[in-house]
């Protein structure tokens, strides 16, 4: 699943119907509704501000809303889109200004798909990677050639002198093992690695 790099907004006239589609990065519940208010704020006089989102690293929250448009004409197709383009942690808001000729339920489903999609296309992916944190302690007189490889390789978030020298590290998980395998090669087996925390981060 990707998510996207930055906020886009689109707008299309579909038979004096105006709809302007908001396509924005969320992580979080509170990032949605943070975003949903902005943009009702911005069109208090809009028909309607139908919304659909997809959270969660494994697309675990789906949800939508037509706002008063006929069930599952607006909202529902906004997801599909969401979803066979295998976004996550994305919210796209359409906001539709009625004018004055019906589109039929058929033509909404059009309408709303057609606008949600022409968003997406002009995003940026953002590409999932599954990431650790390592902590690396080795000795003093090795710490030079190991922090010149952690850094060539991964990023040092962090680094302690105390008896040893700590480093701490962000690095790609399907690197890892071979990272480690390089710092021991390094110190002839004396560092200490031992990996704390494993996340996923979008770029």
């Amino acid at each position: 699943m990707d998510s996207i790099k930055t906020a886009i907004t689109h707008t299309l006239e579909i038979k004096k119907s105006t709809f302007i589609a908001y396509l924005r990065p969320a992580a979080f519940i509170k990032d949605v509704e943070h975003a949903l208010k902005t943009i009702r704020d911005a069109h208090p006089e809009a028909s309607h501000h139908c919304v659909a989102y997809v959270l969660g690293h494994e697309s675990e929250v789906q949800r939508f809303d037509d706002d008063g448009e006929p069930a599952h004409t607006a909202g529902k197709p906004m997801l599909e889109v969401l979803r066979k383009n295998h976004l996550t942690n994305v919210l796209c808001v359409v906001v539709r200004y009625f004018g004055g000729v019906k589109l039929g339920a058929g033509g909404l489903v059009r309408a709303y798909t057609k606008a949600t999609s022409e968003a997406v296309k002009r995003a940026k992916r953002a590409t999932k990677h599954a990431m650790v944190t390592l902590q690396v302690r080795v000795d003093f007189p090795e710490a030079g050639a190991v922090e010149r490889a952690l850094r060539a390789r991964a990023r040092v978030s962090d680094s302690v002198y105390t008896d040893s020298v700590l480093f701490v590290v962000d690095a790609c998980e399907s690197e890892a093992d071979a990272l480690e395998g390089h710092v021991r090669d390094l110190t002839r087996g004396n560092a200490h690695v031992e990996v704390t925390r494993r996340y996923v981060t979008y770029t």
